[in-house]
């Protein structure tokens, strides 16, 4: 048997429930038959012990609010479901959010759902590419009637991610050192996350910032933000909503979030 068979054999009986048969033939001549299933344990069930330990480094929050044993059941049933494809182990628990959110009875507590896309949000700007900030100077370049069409590059890092107020809560207690409160506000929040060094930053968006974000950062034109805001809020004067987007523009900059402003 070659070589890649023999490693093909070893890896799928790690991720499998138990060794293959053919597997054990090929131990069996060194190992006795008593010892086989003890020494291939040592493979089975530590590969499994460390993808709990790497999700619940990625996720602690997430871990300290379900409790050890249920957040246990979680990652177990997570790593059967959705075996990593992952080299870098730094990537296993990217899943995680999704998968939980398409697992009865869980996927119905938006808490654990929100808490738990939060934190691999948070990852995922930190470990995004580095780009360099753009001055808000550069505006002052910009001629008066390109300003309709001027569309932003935004950093690697900035994204958004809905959440509850108890999840952000959740996560900034356990942060913290401090215990995870009983009580929850279970409302909808839409945050901003971005990293600035090796700092990640979030804020949550009123509903204004998170429709001009939104649009932003799908390349809208700044005159299609101030539109965008004008159609949702009928009522106010586009010259007011047009004044909001540029303070937007402005926290935006002030941020670090930005790095390419230019006409479409």
């Amino acid at each position: 048997m070659k070589l890649a068979e023999v490693q093909k054999l070893f890896q799928d009986s790690v991720l499998g429930e138990e060794p293959s048969p053919s597997l054990l033939t090929l131990l069996r001549p060194p190992l006795r038959a008593e010892n086989i299933a003890e020494t291939f344990a040592v493979y089975h069930d530590g590969f499994r012990l460390r993808m709990a330990e790497y999700l619940s480094n990625d996720y602690p929050a997430l871990r300290e609010a379900m409790g050890d044993e249920a957040f246990g059941a979680l990652v177990e049933a997570y790593a059967k479901a959705r075996p990593s494809t992952f080299r870098n182990a730094r990537w296993v628990g990217a899943g995680l959010p999704a998968f939980l959110r398409a697992t009865p009875p869980l996927a119905e507590d938006r808490f654990l759902c929100g808490l738990a896309g939060l934190e691999a949000a948070l990852a995922k700007s930190f470990d995004a590419a580095d780009a360099d900030e753009l001055p808000i100077d550069a505006l002052g370049r910009a001629r008066e009637e390109d300003w309709p069409r001027l569309c932003f590059g935004f950093h690697p890092s900035v994204l958004t991610v809905a959440a509850t107020l108890d999840a952000v809560a959740a996560y900034e207690a356990v942060q913290a050192g401090e215990p995870v409160a009983a009580a929850r506000d279970g409302a909808d929040v839409t945050l901003a996350l971005w990293r600035r060094e090796l700092d990640v930053n979030y804020r949550t968006l009123d509903d204004l910032e998170k429709i001009a974000l939104t649009e932003a950062m799908a390349g809208a034109a700044f005159g299609n933000i101030c539109a965008s805001l004008a159609f949702a809020h009928p009522g106010r004067d586009e010259a007011e909503m047009a004044q909001i987007a540029g303070g937007f523009l402005a926290r935006w900059f002030s941020d670090g979030m930005i790095v390419e402003a230019a006409p479409a």
